[in-house]
């Protein structure tokens, strides 16, 4: 979908309270991003400079990676930055822009019932993580809760569903005005 579309209005703007939300979530993904980078040059200038790496980074980085995504999806997806093929959508817009901006509202629908199963599947393993006090890496040396990057997806995976139904609404609000 391109926000240049007829049926696609623009880019909400992140002055509404959901919108800092997930201004806010994305810059934490942003600075879990600039952590993961610190980890990996320590890690690497500890095995050449020392032979020795830094412990955990490894695990730290395999659950970090998850967290940042689900991070940043709700306000990719706000801005209209998700890798899309809209030709046909686009081309029906041009005539019809009001049909258009239904099949576009469908598709929202569809993207939140989706992601609505992925937070509805994983929290009972985050609960289980929680409860269980299960960690990644060796135990004794470095142990990571695993618990902690769950409850990041829940919280973007919660986050994402809210802007796919707010698009939804916009897309179908387009659909039904007349004019």
């Amino acid at each position: 979908m391109s926000g240049g579309s007829p049926a696609e209005p623009p880019p909400p703007t992140p002055q509404s309270w959901f919108g800092r939300i997930t201004v806010a979530l994305n810059a934490v993904g942003t600075v879990l991003i600039l952590v993961m980078a610190v980890a990996v040059n320590a890690d690497i200038f500890g095995r050449e400079a020392f032979n020795r790496p830094v412990p955990g980074v490894t695990e730290f980085l395999g659950l970090s990676i998850v967290a940042v995504v689900f991070l940043q999806m709700a306000n990719t997806l706000r801005e209209d930055r998700h890798v899309s093929n809209d030709l046909v959508l686009a081309a029906v817009a041009k005539r019809r822009p009001r049909v258009a901006a239904f099949f576009y509202g469908i598709f929202h629908l569809v993207g939140a019932t989706l992601m609505g199963f992925i937070v509805f599947y994983v929290f009972p393993i985050f609960r289980e993580n929680y409860e269980g006090g299960y960690y990644k890496g060796t135990g004794g040396v470095v142990e990571i809760p695993v618990w902690p990057f769950m409850l990041v997806v829940l919280i973007g995976g919660i986050a994402t569903v809210g802007q796919y139904l707010i698009l939804a609404v916009q897309q179908f609000r387009r659909a039904a005005a007349k004019g």
